[in-house]
């Protein structure tokens, strides 16, 4: 009997030290925030809480961002191209200022209470970026076509690149077909189109033809294909 006693006292002993460390290393209190009695942390609820812990917002994917590649046969035109990429990528570029100085105002004037200015920002931003279609990168390899008159001639000056490309033999004087390929690159609302290395000219025999790639969100790619589509010759 005394031997028994003795080794329930040693587990009691134990038990007591156990406890004792796991409150020290948990700080000696509830693993509950909520909690403040000191007892031996248990999850997800110790039981003697009054309060649940609090639960945490679980970071949420979306899937607005996505990749669109563009893909068509021939050549375009610089000036149709340039313009397409000003509509998508300015796409408020043409709305008056007046317009907008009036919705903005109109915002202004709906809100009330303490918080009206930092709603009313708040509202200006989602209604201008929500479900919108937004271009953050455009990288892509094009052919390019160069404008004739009536007689079938080439244009001089008609964009950045024709008289250079006539002068260094470059442009084709009876299609318009400049053998140097053009790189077009854009991010968020700046681009450019510019030549690439003479030792990556498209081929006599060659298929033209124009890859661009879109990374954005909330992409239209139907209203994306038929602006690409529109600015081949």
């Amino acid at each position: 009997e005394s031997a028994f006693r003795q080794s329930m006292d040693d587990n009691a002993i134990q038990n007591l030290a156990s406890l004792s460390q796991n409150l020290t290393m948990f700080g000696g209190t509830c693993n509950n925030p909520m909690c403040d009695e000191i007892h031996t942390p248990n999850y997800p609820l110790c039981g003697m809480c009054s309060e649940s812990p609090p639960l945490f917002n679980a970071h949420q994917h979306t899937n607005a961002v996505g990749t669109i590649a563009l893909f068509g046969r021939g050549s375009v035109d610089l000036h149709k191209i340039n313009s397409w990429l000003a509509s998508i990528l300015w796409p408020n570029q043409d709305e008056d200022d007046k317009v907008l100085r009036a919705r903005l105002e109109k915002l202004l004037s709906n809100e009330s209470g303490r918080n009206d200015a930092k709603e009313s920002r708040s509202k200006i931003s989602h209604s201008s970026k929500s479900d919108k279609q937004t271009i953050y990168r455009m990288k892509g390899v094009i052919s390019v076509g160069h404008d004739l008159d009536n007689a079938g001639n080439i244009i001089p000056s008609s964009n950045d690149w024709v008289d250079d490309g006539l002068a260094n033999g470059d442009v084709c004087c009876q299609d318009g077909l400049d053998k140097r390929r053009y790189i077009v690159q854009a991010v968020n609302d700046l681009w450019d189109i510019l030549p690439a290395s003479q030792n990556l000219c498209w081929e006599a025999n060659e298929t033209r033809c124009c890859k661009i790639v879109v990374i954005g969100k909330w992409l239209d790619e139907g209203k994306l294909h038929k602006g690409f589509q529109d600015c081949f010759n």
